[in-house]
């Protein structure tokens, strides 16, 4: 779980991206897991984008999120393209139209932890809490768990 603080004072921009890596409690071998890394003492790795397909990511708002403070775009069906390098990310994006996720405090996103997305600066930045929570149904090898 992270969770999101978009203040008057936090007001980052964020750039089209997909969400590849998941948290495990530890490193394993296995084919087409790569590269490792280790982010505030949790492993972290890129599965296969067979197993992104097995997972759904829920964005709990917690407070309004609209154009003023930042909210979250996508540009649909793009997490059906696969893995994408940052050149593909920056040609579809330039040819595609995105969504622009507005969302009352206590709504929820469910979507593709892959499917490229982003979010501006706000322009009357307040608070925007949200509440990002991955699940999947793929089962990690005996003795490792989702971290």
């Amino acid at each position: 779980m992270i969770l999101f603080n978009k203040t008057e004072e936090t007001n980052w921009f964020v750039t089209w991206h997909q969400d590849r890596t998941v948290a495990v409690s530890e490193k394993f071998e296995k084919e087409n897991w790569q590269p490792w890394s280790i982010k505030d003492g949790i492993y972290h790795v890129q599965p296969p984008v067979e197993v992104l397909n097995q997972m759904v990511t829920f964005r709990i708002h917690l407070d309004n999120t609209d154009l003023e403070n930042g909210c979250l775009k996508v540009l649909p069906n793009s997490h059906k393209l696969g893995i994408l390098d940052h050149a593909a990310i920056q040609e579809y994006t330039k040819n595609h139209d995105f969504v622009t996720c507005k969302a009352p405090a206590g709504s929820a996103l469910v979507m593709r932890p892959h499917i490229l997305h982003s979010s501006s600066r706000g322009s009357n930045p307040s608070q925007r809490r949200i509440l990002h929570l991955e699940y999947s149904s793929y089962t990690l090898p005996a003795g490792i768990t989702w971290a």
